[in-house]
């Protein structure tokens, strides 16, 4: 009996070479096809436009976005990061309990204390980052950050009591040879000093650091009077070189020139719009006023210098522009970025500065 020969060309060999490539086709194009899906659409979009305050009065804060994760954020990884999630399936690094906050055209840097790391997100180059980096230790209960005028990174680790220190020019996230500082919390670096200030929480004292790490400067001690502290928690510059101080346990903010001096004060104890229960974080607007995260309250409070409330917005709950325990604040080029700590996000507001403020202060109904 004769026997068939193959058609030249479909060799066994040649079949599975061609099965193979088909393959490869149909995993590229499945990956293609589940990276559109990747959107950076906010579960709770509101169906308005959410503003405060509300009419007819004239608006000053506008909501703008929730953010949960990097991909909030429109930042998605390359080609084989895409590979790996389809071979290995997606890991989505939703932020677990949000705190420090530093944000502007170019970063996106969260201090995440539940997991122990900072989120960084260069929204330059689009990439995203762990700090310390995967397999390394996390920080033990990390808090704040700030950034120097060089673009190098500073991160408080309340925990252990160490300040760690991170430049995207080839360095690594290490810790400062300081000595260990009692809770550290707060950190804010003056431009016109040149200092990196801390706010020592546990010793209830701010401390400022020259760029060799050599401490310079104490402000504070244990007390009510004028400078004095009883557990301060976050500190902001303003413009002219001032230091504003959350004095947490002392419900007020505290005012101090870059030297250190007491230079005024605001806010008293007190559970409605113009006082606090447990103030924490603070930021200064492009026009000088200070915003504090009242993080019982769950709002954020508007001040002038002289600690006329201004506006407060927020209330409890987790839609958009409510609170659950906020904590930092950031604003640049009049964004506000507001870690929501409870409700696991950050939310983005915006500045609204058509006209200059009236006289009279506009308060929630």
């Amino acid at each position: 009996m004769e026997q068939s020969v193959p058609a030249r060309g479909t060799s066994p060999a040649r079949r599975l070479a061609t099965a193979v490539r088909h393959c490869l086709v149909l995993a590229v194009a499945s990956i293609l096809a589940a990276c559109t899906t990747i959107t950076a659409v906010a579960p709770n979009e509101p169906e308005q436009r959410l503003v405060w305050p509300g009419p007819p009065l004239q608006p000053r804060i506008e909501w703008v976005r929730e953010v949960y994760n990097q991909k909030g954020l429109g930042v998605s990884p390359g080609f084989w990061g895409k590979i790996a999630r389809f071979v290995l399936g997606e890991k989505e690094e939703r932020f677990i309990r949000p705190h420090g906050i530093l944000a502007d055209e170019q970063i996106f840097a969260l201090v995440d204390s539940g997991a122990g790391r900072v989120h960084l997100i260069d929204l330059k180059r689009g990439t995203y980052r762990l700090l310390p980096e995967e397999g390394k230790t996390p920080m033990v209960s990390p808090i704040g950050i700030a950034r120097d005028n060089r673009g190098a990174l500073y991160v408080t680790d309340s925990g252990t009591g160490l300040i760690y220190r991170f430049s995207d020019d080839g360095g690594s996230f290490v810790a400062l040879d300081l000595r260990p500082l009692h809770r550290p919390t707060g950190i804010a670096f003056n431009p016109v000093t040149g200092l990196l200030y801390v706010a020592e929480t546990g010793a209830h004292r701010i401390v400022a650091f020259d760029s060799a790490g050599k401490e310079t400067l104490r402000i504070g001690g244990s007390g009510m009077e004028p400078g004095a502290f009883n557990f301060p928690t976050d500190l902001a510059v303003m413009a002219d070189g001032r230091l504003l101080v959350t004095d947490s346990l002392n419900s007020r903010i505290q005012i101090f020139t870059a030297d250190g001096k007491p230079a005024g004060s605001f806010g008293e104890a007190g559970d409605t719009p113009g006082r606090f229960t447990r103030p924490k974080g603070v930021a200064v607007d492009s026009e000088g006023h200070i915003y504090v995260c009242d993080s019982q309250q769950d709002m954020v409070q508007i001040f002038d210098e002289t600690g006329r409330l201004l506006l407060a917005f927020g209330d409890k709950g987790s839609l958009p522009g409510q609170f659950w325990m906020p904590s930092g604040i950031h604003i640049a080029n009049d964004m506000i970025y507001v870690s929501d700590t409870y409700n696991q996000r950050v939310q983005v507001f915006r500045y609204l500065k058509e006209e200059p403020w009236g006289q009279d202060p506009h308060t929630p109904d």
